[in-house]
C-alpha cells in the first residue's frame, strides 16, 4: 500500500486531500498540531515527526502554514506566518534526512503571491513559472518558504504555487460569496485586479500528477487557466447565485480596514499554469462558471 505523509492535514486543502487519499486506499500519515485520534487503520495522526521514527514513506505533501488571510499583518503576525511555514518545512526535511528517507516525490506548497503585485495597476502581463519575485511581504514569504524546501537538493521536491483555492466546505469562497448573496457588494476597487483561482479537486489531481512526474521542472503554478478579473468574478458569481449586487467598495476603504493586507484583494498578478499544461495536465474545472456551479449547486 502506498504511504503518503501530509502536513497541514486539518486545513482546507489538507482535509480534502485526506478524504481523497483514504477513499482511494492510500495509507496516510497526517501531521497536525491539533491532537487527533483515528480508528481508521489507513490513517495515523501525529503531532511531531519524532513519533514516526523510521517509517516507510512513498510521497510527502507539505501543506503546513497558518492562514494568511486571518489577522492583520502586524510585525508579529508576519513573523508567525513565516515561521509556521519555514520551520515546519525545515523540521520535515530534518526528519527525512535523519532517518535517510527519500520519498519518490515531495510536493511542497507555496503561493502565487511569489509574483507580488503590479505597482502600475495595469495588469497587462501574465506570469509563468519563470517570472520574478518582488520585494514585498507576500513575495518574501513565498521566497523563504520555497528556499527552505529547495535547499535539500538530495530530495525530489516539487513546488506548487497556488492561487485562491475554491471548493466545498470551507476555504475563503464563502466569505467572497456572502456579500453577493446578500445583494450588497459586487465590485471591489477598480474591479480590474486579477482573480487567480483554482478548484480544490484540481489541486488534488495536480498533486497526484506531480507524484508521477519524471520532469526536472521544480516549480508549478497550480491555477486554473482562466484569465478572470475581480469584476468578472462578481458577474459570474452573481449569475450562478441569481443575484444582482449593486454596490461597490472603494479601494481606500479596504486599505483603511486592512492596511498592507489589502493587497490580497486589490492587487496581484495574472498567472498561468504553463508547466502543468505543457506536461499534459488536464483541468477538470478550467473556467469559473463551471467551478462555482459545482460548488454552490450540488
Amino acid at each position: 500500500m502506498t504511504t503518503v505523509l501530509v502536513t497541514g492535514a486539518t486545513g482546507f486543502i489538507g482535509s480534502h486531500l485526506l478524504e481523497y487519499l483514504l477513499k482511494h486506499d492510500f495509507q496516510v500519515i497526517a501531521y497536525s498540531r491539533q491532537q487527533k485520534i483515528s480508528t481508521n487503520v489507513q490513517l495515523q495522526w501525529i503531532q511531531d515527526f519524532s513519533e514516526l521514527e523510521k517509517s516507510s514513506i512513498d510521497y510527502v505533501v507539505n501543506l503546513a502554514g497558518e492562514s494568511i488571510g486571518k489577522g492583520r499583518w502586524s510585525k508579529k503576525r508576519k513573523q508567525q506566518l513565516i515561521q509556521s511555514r519555514v520551520e515546519t518545512t525545515a523540521k520535515l526535511y530534518q526528519y527525512l534526512n535523519q532517518f535517510q528517507i527519500k520519498p519518490k516525490c515531495i510536493v511542497s506548497t507555496s503561493a502565487i503571491g511569489f509574483y507580488g503585485i503590479d505597482p502600475d495597476e495595469k495588469w497587462s502581463v501574465e506570469c509563468d513559472e519563470t517570472s520574478p519575485s518582488q520585494n514585498i511581504f507576500m513575495s518574501e514569504l513565498c521566497q523563504k518558504w520555497e528556499a527552505e524546501a529547495l535547499s535539500h537538493s538530495d530530495q525530489n521536491t516539487k513546488i506548487m504555487r497556488l492561487g485562491v483555492v475554491f471548493g466545498k466546505g470551507g476555504g475563503i469562497l464563502p466569505q467572497m460569496l456572502l456579500p453577493i448573496k446578500l445583494n450588497l457588494i459586487g465590485t471591489i476597487g477598480t474591479g480590474r485586479q486579477p482573480m487567480t483561482w483554482v478548484h480544490v479537486d484540481d489541486v488534488i489531481q495536480a498533486i497526484l500528477f506531480l507524484f508521477k512526474s519524471d520532469s526536472s521542472q521544480q516549480i508549478y503554478n497550480v491555477v486554473a487557466p482562466d484569465h478572470i478579473s475581480q469584476l468578472q468574478f462578481s458577474q459570474i458569481a452573481s449569475q450562478v447565485l441569481q443575484r444582482k449586487p449593486l454596490l461597490f467598495l472603494p479601494s481606500f476603504v479596504m486599505k483603511m480596514l486592512m492596511g498592507e493586507q489589502s493587497q490580497l484583494v486589490l492587487n496581484g498578478q495574472f498567472v498561468q499554469p504553463k508547466a502543468l499544461l505543457q506536461q499534459g495536465f488536464h483541468f477538470q474545472y478550467a473556467d469559473l462558471s463551471n467551478a462555482l456551479k459545482q460548488i454552490v449547486n450540488e
